[in-house]
């Protein structure tokens, strides 16, 4: 996360290896409203690569698409 604000969404890895490209997120417990429609925005923006997210505030980790 070099010189990008907390609050800005990055994909932490994608998966490349597949027939389709999986961006995997993970959101930080107390991640605000902005930081969920930034998220949402930039998934949107690119619908040919498939997105994995883990919201850490709401419990375990979800299954990999491994």
């Amino acid at each position: 996360r070099f010189d990008l604000q907390p609050d800005q969404p990055i994909a932490n890895a994608l998966l490349q290896n597949r027939d389709e490209p999986i961006a995997l997120f993970v959101v930080p417990a107390g991640a605000d409203q902005n930081f969920e429609v930034s998220l949402d925005e930039m998934i949107a923006a690119r619908p040919e690569i498939g997105s994995w997210v883990w919201r850490v505030g709401e419990g375990d980790m979800p299954p990999l698409p491994l």
